[in-house]
């Protein structure tokens, strides 16, 4: 079952029980206040054995009572919270009883656990505390009448259910609604102002903002983290496998955070997460000599497998769109036969494909994949050369010599093959050289890219150039194979069209125009190598 979304704005307070309730007419911009009745809310709140949720500031719940009761997700956005939100009902079957005990849920249901399933894996959700609060709720409204912030005063009873301690505590908490300013800076100020108002009032400003925190005995989320002493930051003269396992940590971070959106089938998100998983690929086999070999080659394999089945749908998903935009250009010569074949026969394979992809994302191989990443990044398996602890300067300049040297012998390769950008065609030979090639200049691109971006760019333009110079390749190359691609899946489906008797001249008209781009994509690979050399003679 589908969830629905919201962002949650709020800032949260420290009171003590005799303190009044703020007045907030006299901020700017309240012109009311609405007081609703008090409400008593009952949540239980789940975790593995190892609180792996809260450790990447994850909340799973269920609440029973207020306008929002159901299953929830909390987890973190740019601003504030993402709420996740189900029905109590949700996953169960009419008629069924025996779900609920002692007015909680004995297990979450799956539609629940499917967005945090690259966190939780195949471990079991317990219940970790229960939390009952009495609300009383102000809300806050504009001129317009318009509610623009919800004030909630409330009185909580929290239990540790493993540890068995029972702690109470009021609190104060302030809520954006949706009639608030539509900008960041606007909300930040009407926040700025509610806030004098409830600090005026002996209130502070929470030092635990989740209440689960407070249930468990801490004072924030963080304090559940493992301890660990603190990083020196990262420079060109750092260790090159502490800079790397930096990067590699950033992708399965990553990795993980799209997990959800594939599941979901959001917008590009199957093809987001196999380029993560690309890179991934790339840095552990570009940086390969810092670390055990067996590890590495392990690593390598279980991702190459996951790419294969992403792959799957991305292609049939990049054929369906290809389709569908050569169609919009030919125009009124498409017949309703080719567009059912070509876009809708595509976008079926699509779905297949992602249905495939769900099955690989909920499999034990899957998640034995995620746990060793976790493992590799926390506890790095160095090898001798990674031991001696050179700096990343010296280690990245051999190897981005090496990857470029790699990728200049695939280039020549697919040169001898035929494949030499003069516009020609390409046999079998000659593309699967073109493809090796391309291959290459990726692997290049991302191990330039390890060192000179995000978190871990320390070894600065030099290398963001030749990643680009090398991106530039690895497009000129993937578009030729896109096209070369694309004219085997139109002959293909010609055929059957001319076998159902269906007129194909679209399929005819594509397949010249699939070429022609072809071989212009084609001829702009010789250029783009030749600036990458000219880029990798700075270095």
């Amino acid at each position: 079952m589908k969830h629905t979304s919201q962002v949650e704005i709020e800032r949260k307070y420290d009171v003590d029980e005799n303190a009044l309730v703020p007045t907030f007419t006299s901020v700017e911009g309240i012109e009311n206040v609405s007081v609703d009745e008090t409400v008593t809310l009952e949540a239980v709140y789940y975790d593995t054995d190892d609180f792996d949720l809260l450790r990447r500031r994850h909340i799973v719940r269920r609440r029973e009572g207020g306008g929002d009761e159901g299953w929830h997700i909390k987890r973190p956005a740019a601003e504030g919270r993402t709420e996740l939100h189900w029905p109590l009902d949700v996953d169960s079957s009419p008629g069924e009883a025996g779900a609920i005990e002692g007015g909680s849920a004995q297990t979450v249901p799956d539609s629940v656990l499917e967005p945090v399933r690259a966190i939780v894996r195949d471990r079991i959700l317990t219940p970790v505390a229960r939390i009952s609060t009495r609300r009383t709720a102000t809300h806050l409204l504009a001129g317009g009448g318009e509610a623009v912030a919800e004030f909630a005063d409330d009185l909580v009873t929290a239990s540790d259910v493993r540890g068995g301690s029972v702690r109470a505590w009021r609190e104060w908490e302030m809520e954006l609604l949706p009639g608030a300013p539509d900008n960041e800076q606007e909300r930040t100020a009407l926040l700025d102002a509610l806030e004098v108002a409830v600090l005026a009032e002996a209130a502070s400003v929470s030092s635990s903002p989740a209440k689960i925190a407070r249930a468990l005995g801490q004072t924030s989320l963080a304090e559940l983290l493992p301890e660990t002493a603190e990083a020196a930051p990262l420079t060109s003269k750092s260790p090159a496998a502490d800079v790397i396992i930096e990067a590699l940590r950033q992708l399965v971070e990553q990795l993980e955070q799209l997990d959800p959106e594939a599941r979901a089938d959001q917008p590009d998100a199957v093809h987001r997460m196999r380029s993560t998983v690309r890179r991934l690929r790339s840095v552990l086999a570009a940086y390969s000599r810092l670390f055990d070999a067996q590890r590495v080659d392990s690593l390598r394999d279980q991702l190459r497998s996951l790419g294969a089945v992403l792959g799957t749908a991305r292609d049939a998903e990049v054929r369906a769109q290809l389709a569908d935009d050569e169609l919009a250009e030919i125009g009124h010569r498409v017949d309703d036969a080719s567009r059912r074949r070509l876009v809708e026969g595509s976008l079926e394979e699509y779905r297949q494909a992602h249905a495939a992809a769900l099955r690989m994302l909920s499999s034990a191989s899957y998640y034995r994949l995620f746990d060793a990443l976790d493992e590799f990044v926390a506890n790095p398996p160095l090898s001798e050369r990674g031991e001696r602890r050179q700096s990343i300067k010296v280690v990245a300049a051999k190897v981005i010599a090496s990857e470029l040297g790699r990728l200049r012998k695939r280039a020549g390769a697919a040169a001898f093959a035929g494949a030499s950008g003069s516009g020609g065609a390409v046999d079998a030979r000659g593309d699967q050289a073109l493809h090796s090639a391309r291959k290459a200049a990726r692997r290049l691109r991302f191990a330039a890219d390890a060192v000179s971006q995000g978190g871990t760019a320390v070894l600065g333009k030099k290398y963001r150039y030749i990643a680009r110079e090398a991106e530039r390749v690895q497009d000129a190359l993937g578009d030729h194979r896109d096209s070369a691609l694309f004219v085997e899946h139109l002959l293909l489906t010609s055929n059957r069209a001319h076998a159902a008797g269906e007129n194909t001249f679209v399929y005819g008209a594509m397949t010249v125009r699939a070429q022609h781009r072809g071989a212009a994509a084609l001829n702009d690979s010789p250029k783009a190598l030749k600036r990458l050399d000219r880029r990798a003679e700075s270095l």
